[in-house]
């Protein structure tokens, strides 16, 4: 059985969520530390991308389902209607399930341009990411040539 998470635990919990985003097949899974930003809601994001509502709504719930089994209360949670931008509000860590539309509009990375970014390896832990390729992979056509 997998070590119980304690609310406290944010970058644990950061991980975790990122790890089962990777299991369900997630695409360009960004984990941003937005702890030491002033008026950041949180200290930790995870945004994943998913191409399919039905693959926005398994990911939500398994991660529901997942932090419960690990002693966790539900997460606050937005977004079930329209199925196009799901939000976990776990407190310290807020996990944004998106389709690829609404990331590319939003782009919480260059919102949130100032936090460490990291993704996750094929081992499940957190690798420090290059902030510019993440922006630059977030950019229309149009923007990159400008």
């Amino acid at each position: 059985m997998a070590k119980k998470l304690t609310p406290g635990d944010a970058k644990a919990l950061a991980t975790f969520c990122a790890k089962l985003a990777k299991d369900k097949k997630a695409s360009s899974l960004t984990l941003l530390n937005i702890n030491e930003i002033d008026g950041s809601p949180s200290e930790w994001f995870v945004i994943a991308e998913c191409m399919t509502e039905p693959q926005v709504r398994s990911m939500a719930e398994e991660m529901i389902s997942q932090t419960k089994n690990m002693g966790l209360d539900a997460p606050r949670t937005e977004g079930w209607d329209a199925m196009n931008w799901i939000i976990l509000d776990y407190f310290d860590v807020v996990v944004h399930i998106m389709k690829k539309e609404a990331r590319q509009f939003y782009k919480l990375e260059k919102l949130w341009g100032d936090a460490e970014m990291f993704t996750i390896s094929d081992a499940g832990r957190l690798v420090k990411a290059n902030g510019k390729d993440i922006l630059q992979s977030l950019s229309s056509p149009e923007e990159r040539d400008v």
